[in-house]
């Protein structure tokens, strides 16, 4: 019986890839609501931990939609290699 893999190594480095991409682009995007979490939030602590817990599942959440996005459809064009 042969070990064939259910996503091809082509599609799973590229659904890695989309996922810290779109990972890293949505920390990006949630760094600047650490500012305004701080000061509206009574305690400076809670506000950082708020705004650090936030960034941190909402960019994993985001990274696994990429990921599951690109398993599904195929490597998008961008991600492909020429030879």
């Amino acid at each position: 019986m042969s070990r064939a893999k259910v996503v091809p190594a082509d599609v799973r480095l590229a659904a890695k890839r989309g996922f810290v991409r779109t990972a890293t682009q949505a920390l990006s995007s949630v760094i600047p609501l650490g500012a305004i979490a701080i000061p509206t939030t009574g305690d400076a602590l809670l506000g950082i931990g708020l705004a650090a817990g936030g960034a941190l599942v909402s960019a994993a959440l985001a990274g696994a939609a990429s990921a599951l996005d690109i398993i599904s459809k195929g490597v998008p064009e961008e991600y492909q290699t020429t030879r």
